[in-house]
């Protein structure tokens, strides 16, 4: 007797002869369970059966998962053995198509800016190129080194986050900020956030053609909750810049505010190998530049070779609530003067008070 067969046996479905007599004195009642059971009889012969029958088939958790874990691509192929192929092939990355991967183009073209005297993001082995390798290097290594704990302000200064400054304009502070965000970002593991923070005039907003544009002002005055959305690609891969932003009134307060501190936390440690620079006003000019100095782990002072005299860079040295952390940029040398040396012969065209 097979399974089945024993199973409807057990359950009453086939009943044997000297039971047919007693069926018939069944009351209704008992006439509707024998049915009832009869009924479950057969819903168990067939799951048997079914078991008895089945092939053996993937489970089912791990093929909804290595469905989901295939990037999608554009291979269309309905055929069970193309099917087959491209679950064994397409389950890595390198299976994504071009068309797959979303290209953002960059808010800001510095190749077509035409601005004279900025680095190539090719690189090369060009004077102004091995300066700024020369400039770059101690500032990234004690950009990595273990941020040191400032009495003097709550928190943390973190090497990070550099500023860029001078003691006077002119001296070239902006094209230098660029450049030496542009040679940092040429780096292999380094990404490179550039703001300008010079809010009583933002000329690396001005050079970059996003003057006038929401940036730091307007997140640091909460009329723009989203840092992110103010930041703009370059056409260089690894460089993001924030514009200066609206025009301000108390842009000073704003640098010295709580949410400028909760800020530079945030832009200092998301990324562990971004390096975030701040193209400051000069030191001489407004107070603004003081007020950040003191949340920066490192300073870059500016000085234009043969012009700034040594009076004014004492006096801007003397400004600063600390000078371990400053370095000096000698800036516009002679190519005669220096074989090689921090130097390059362009320079901020406008001073404080001159029409932009």
């Amino acid at each position: 007797m097979s399974i089945i067969e024993r199973a409807i046996d057990k359950m009453g479905d086939k009943p044997r002869k000297d039971q047919e007599v007693t069926d018939k004195k069944l009351s209704p009642r008992q006439r509707a369970r024998r049915e009832e059971d009869a009924r479950k009889a057969g819903e168990l012969a067939n799951a048997i059966e079914a078991r008895e029958n089945q092939t053996q088939i993937p489970e089912l958790d791990e093929a909804i998962e290595a469905k989901y874990k295939r990037p999608a691509t554009k291979v269309e192929d309905n055929s069970e053995a193309g099917a087959n192929e491209s679950d064994n092939q397409m389950t890595s990355s390198e299976s994504v198509t071009p068309e797959d991967v979303e290209v953002v183009d960059p808010d800001i073209l510095i190749s077509k800016l035409g601005i004279e005297g900025i680095l190539s993001a090719e690189g090369g082995r060009s004077r102004l190129a091995e300066e700024y390798r020369l400039i770059k290097r101690p500032l990234l290594v004690k950009a990595f080194s273990n941020s040191h704990q400032d009495q003097s302000v709550a928190g943390i200064v973190h090497n990070n986050v550099i500023m860029v400054s001078s003691s006077v304009a002119g001296e070239g502070k902006t094209f230098t900020s660029l450049n030496l965000a542009i040679s940092i970002a040429m780096e292999m593991d380094q990404t490179v956030l550039l703001i300008d923070s010079d809010l009583a005039k933002p000329g690396l907003s001005k050079m970059l053609d996003i003057r006038g544009e929401q940036g730091l002002t307007d997140y640091l005055s909460g009329n723009t909750k989203d840092i992110g959305s103010l930041f703009k690609k370059t056409d260089i891969p690894k460089l993001t810049v924030l514009a200066a932003g609206t025009a301000h009134s108390r842009s000073t307060e704003l640098l010295a505010s709580r949410a400028m501190g909760k800020l530079l936390d945030e832009l200092a440690q998301r990324y562990s190998d971004r390096v975030v620079i701040f193209d400051s006003p000069p030191l001489l000019a407004t107070t603004e530049s003081v007020v950040l100095s003191r949340q920066m782990g490192q300073i870059c002072l500016v000085v234009e070779s043969s012009s700034t005299p040594q009076y004014m860079v004492k006096q801007a040295l003397g400004s600063l609530h600390s000078t371990d952390n400053v370095s000096l940029i000698l800036n516009k040398v002679k190519p005669d003067l220096l074989s090689t040396g921090y130097a390059y012969g362009y320079g901020y065209g406008q001073g404080y008070g001159e029409k932009a």
